[in-house]
């Protein structure tokens, strides 16, 4: 039987790097379309698209009174996407170099928006007010960052074939992006199962699965679009994405069911991570307005130092 769940675990993978392919190859020709830059375009639509994971267990967790697990699970899924898939993405692609206009001020601006929901938290919890506050945020940078695209502007196409052109392309990226979702829950649920058979510690199981599960397809994302040539869209979908899990996931979730943190001790030292997270992606990208690979090692380092801490954090 665990031969079996290995087997389904290799064809949903076989899967999710296919799906990675045609959403990568559908919205550059998208972007192309329409004039819109591959950051830009990434930034927004993908990044919401592959957050959906983190959005679906906001809503439930919410409707099942529980939304502690969605703020967990923010804080954790905006970690690995600042260390783990943009140092791998860095390894992958011999360095990351990004020469789009997006400047250092507005990659500052998304650190403040990851952190700032652990900083509504401090009081102990984050109100349906909290969660407004973050819907608007969400708006409002949105809006503000398509301003600053000169190019992010919705071209008026008046040619049959291209607008024959677009909608295969968006419909091909749709399928693409619930390909990519389906086979990354489905590896998720098997893995749950594998790990469980093999008599695998709950909290191994916790740390690896469900935290490594809701960004699956962020990861598979970001390393394809380096391997294909589209470097700019694995910065654009990591930062885009702890945007959306920051203030549209989590201002849903409170929205819902406000969230209370019980065990503070632990919320304050994931917090804490989050913050140095923060910190180093800041100081290593703005020096030289990339990523080598060896900061690409560092950037994963950091997500491994915390695994174990968080780890020894909850007593083995």
């Amino acid at each position: 039987m665990l031969f079996l769940y290995l087997i389904l675990i290799f064809l949903a993978s076989a899967v999710l790097v296919k799906a990675a392919d045609l959403v990568i190859r559908n919205l550059s020709k998208i972007a192309d379309v329409l004039g819109w830059s591959e950051f830009i375009i990434s930034f927004f639509l993908v990044a919401i698209a592959t957050s959906l994971p983190e959005i679906f267990v906001a809503v439930t967790s919410s409707l099942h009174k529980s939304p502690t697990l969605s703020l967990g699970n923010v804080i954790g899924a905006n970690i690995i996407n600042l260390t783990l898939i943009l140092g791998l993405a860095a390894i992958l692609g011999r360095g990351l170099k990004f020469d789009h206009k997006f400047s250092q001020k507005n990659i500052f601006y998304v650190g403040l928006i990851a952190v700032y929901p652990a900083i509504l938290a401090l009081d102990g919890s984050i109100s349906r007010i909290d969660g407004l506050a973050l819907l608007l945020l969400f708006s409002i940078y949105s809006i503000f960052s398509a301003i600053q695209e000169k190019k992010f502007n919705i071209v008026k196409i008046y040619d049959g074939s291209s607008k024959k052109k677009l909608i295969k392309n968006i419909t091909y990226f749709s399928l693409g992006v619930i390909l990519l979702i389906g086979s990354a829950e489905i590896i998720v649920r098997l893995a749950q199962i594998l790990a469980l058979g093999l008599h695998l510690p709950l909290i191994l199981i916790g740390v690896f699965l469900v935290s490594i599960g809701t960004t699956l397809p962020e990861l598979t994302f970001s390393l394809r679009a380096v391997t294909m040539g589209h470097k700019e869209m694995s910065l654009g979908n990591s930062l885009g994405t702890v945007v959306t899990n920051s203030t549209l996931a989590l201002g849903l979730a409170a929205i819902i069911y406000p969230i209370r943190i019980i065990n503070f001790s632990v919320f304050l030292l994931i917090a804490l991570f989050l913050l140095l997270a923060i910190v180093l992606f800041f100081t290593l990208f703005r020096s030289r307005a990339e990523l080598s690979w060896q900061e690409g090692i560092i950037l994963i380092l950091f997500y491994f130092i915390f695994l174990i801490v968080q780890f020894l954090g909850r007593g083995g």
